[in-house]
């Protein structure tokens, strides 16, 4: 094992942003001569690194692996010099080679990790990151690293695995236990979801993400009287944060709670008004007011922020659509599709849209996709059937009707086009029984909406 890797300390310096990490001497060690002289020059080369003066640290490590090609620690103090010119492939050759001529050279590893970070290949820097933790099982900077990066990059199933067996061996964050909660609610866990939770609120009770978990536990499992408690209590918190606030939003929103949900965004906005994921959150609650005028107005504000963004294109698309404003609406939902071609809804509404101008042809064939992406999507059926209702093609649209009324017997579209079908099929009793379900269906949502 060389000098350097011998006994090391960490030494940083900036690439923008992003810092590199260098190992170098610093420790008295029992070495021959030769080998204090090379530390001390390695130790030189990071001071003159440090002090941007890369030229001398470049013609001094030059000098060094001309004695020894594959010294690991001259190796990685080059490719730290050739990140700070940003000759970054240049840099990750170089860490690679160090850590080929030394594969527990911690430094060099970290450096890659920066790199690839830079670099945009996250997914490079979690396996050298994972690397790394094998070799040092204890160092609690690579473990939270590692950690928050698995779940940036939605691997839970990862994240899970390494944080849950760390639980009885390292102390685990509070914001770590919240993280893990969140994981096992994306995998569907409502036991171990609350687990962490609860295990979260030990160590700061009443804290108001722990609480919102909670309800998002009891919601997943179904129990709304339980998840409505949890949010009135995480009412009484003090919240400060944007995120919770957002959080909370989502929780009342899965509740019902509308109001409450456009409130917290609201106040969000206040703490972050440039984040476009919260100005889109609150369109959708002004969807549901509904108030298409402030929707429409939180939506532009997204793109503003996030130009091209498809599901803000989708969201705003579909606000002008029920404003009438159909060109308009076509030409945002067919951006979105670009770059995301597989979500039902975005074909969905082109379908609507197409009905609209009379083109039922365009219609269906939007309709038939939406299927193809989602074959659940009950809604589509009653599209199809209205647009072959208006083609006369009354087989295919009473089938559509029919399936539609069978998948969702609470929808009045369905039963209202099926009294049209059954009057132009000359079948009045039929289409009279299709009505009154309809009156019936209207006085029982007028009664719900009843304050």
């Amino acid at each position: 094992m060389s000098p350097m890797s011998r006994h090391a300390k960490f030494f940083l310096f900036a690439l923008t942003a992003i810092c590199f990490w260098c190992h170098f001497s610093c420790e008295p060690v029992q070495a021959q001569a030769k080998d204090r002289n090379l530390g001390d020059r390695l130790e030189n080369v990071a001071t003159l690194i440090r002090d941007d003066r890369l030229a001398e640290a470049e013609r001094e490590l030059g000098a060094i692996l001309r004695s020894n090609a594959n010294q690991p620690d001259a190796l990685n103090l080059l490719g730290a010099v050739r990140a700070k010119q940003r000759r970054l492939d240049e840099a990750e050759k170089l860490f690679s080679r160090a850590i080929s001529a030394n594969s527990a050279l911690v430094s060099a590893r970290m450096n890659l990790v920066q790199l690839y970070l830079i670099q945009g290949k996250p997914q490079n820097a979690i396996a050298e990151l994972n690397q790394i933790l094998r070799l040092q099982p204890e160092n609690e900077e690579v473990f939270d690293r590692l950690s928050r990066l698995l779940l940036k990059e939605k691997r839970f199933d990862e994240f899970i695995n390494l944080v849950e067996p760390a639980k009885s061996s390292r102390p685990i964050s509070f914001s770590l236990l919240l993280s893990l909660g969140d994981a096992y609610l994306e995998r569907k866990n409502a036991a171990k979801a609350e687990e962490a939770f609860r295990l979260a609120l030990e160590r700061q009770n009443e804290d108001a993400d722990a609480i919102l978990g909670l309800a998002q536990v009891a919601q997943l499992k179904g129990d709304t009287a339980l998840a409505s408690a949890y949010l009135d209590r995480a009412k009484q918190s003090t919240v400060n944060s944007g995120e919770t606030l957002q959080r909370f939003a989502l929780v009342a929103w899965e509740a019902g709670r509308f109001e409450e949900a456009n409130q917290a965004l609201t106040e969000a906005l206040k703490l972050k008004p440039d984040d476009p994921a919260f100005h889109v959150a609150l369109g959708t609650t002004w969807l549901k007011k509904p108030d298409l005028v402030e929707a429409e107005r939180a939506f532009r504000r997204a793109l503003q922020l996030q130009a091209d963004n498809p599901q803000t294109q989708m969201y705003l698309g579909y606000t002008l659509m029920l404003q009438g404003k159909y060109a308009d609406a076509r030409e945002l939902l067919e951006k979105s599709l670009v770059k995301q071609p597989t979500v039902p809804q975005t074909f969905y509404y082109l379908g609507l849209i197409s009905q609209e101008q009379g083109d039922d042809q365009t219609a269906i064939q939007h309709f038939r996709k939406t299927l193809q992406l989602s074959p659940s999507y009950t809604e589509v059926h009653v599209g199809l059937g209205r647009s072959y209702l208006n083609l006369k093609d009354y087989r295919q649209a009473q089938a559509e009707l029919e399936l539609a009324v069978k998948l969702n017997p609470n929808d009045i579209q369905s039963h209202y086009q099926l009294a049209v079908l059954y009057a132009r099929l000359k079948d009045p009793q039929r289409a009279q029984q299709q009505m009154d379900i309809v009156e019936q269906l209207k006085a029982q949502a007028a009664q719900k909406s009843a304050p």
